[in-house]
């Protein structure tokens, strides 16, 4: 059976990797030095759209759904218990 054996050399680079401090700090973005510079500050965002009409819509298919598929269930619970 081969033993795995570390030399002492390559032990110390591992225990070196394991215990070093993340070197990485964050920098904050820079615009690209193709670009223009921008003089003025960027437009001010609409606000979002109202998508309450998608709601309302939504519950009324839900209701129409529930509506056409009662008969069927009530048509299967009989099917099944009687």
């Amino acid at each position: 059976m081969p033993e795995f054996r570390l030399k002492l050399e390559e032990l110390r680079d591992l225990q070196k990797h394991e215990l070093a401090p993340n070197k990485y700090e964050h920098r904050a973005p820079k615009r690209p030095s193709r670009l223009a510079r921008r003089l003025k500050p960027p437009p001010d965002r609409h606000e979002p759209p109202d998508l309450s009409l998608f709601l309302y819509a939504g519950a009324a298919l839900g209701v129409v759904l529930v509506i056409v598929a009662l008969p069927y269930v009530v048509g299967y619970l009989f099917e099944v218990l009687f």
